[in-house]
């Protein structure tokens, strides 16, 4: 898989997102809370400590809508970024 492009750092956005329980994964994912500007179908790919937290817990942290080569769009967050718990 190839990443569509690099994104510039003020593309990026502040939104609240929330941990879940993905069923089709079997594990923790993270997605945007309800009232976002993104669809909470939407799934986060970002650090395992913000996915390892207890489903409910909500945090902030910054994203881009991105694509990988033969996937649908979803949000980027990268490992190294500080999040926020709300």
């Amino acid at each position: 898989m190839t990443w569509e492009r690099r994104h510039d750092p003020e593309e990026y956005v502040s939104i609240i997102a929330e941990v879940f329980y993905d069923p089709v994964r079997r594990k923790n994912g993270v997605r945007p809370a309800t009232g976002q500007s993104f669809a909470q179908s939407m799934k986060i790919e970002c650090s395992r400590e913000i996915r390892d937290y207890p489903v409910g817990t909500k945090v902030r942290l910054r994203v881009v809508e991105t694509t990988k080569e033969d996937s649908r769009p979803f949000l980027y967050s990268s490992y190294k970024w500080a999040h926020e718990l709300v």
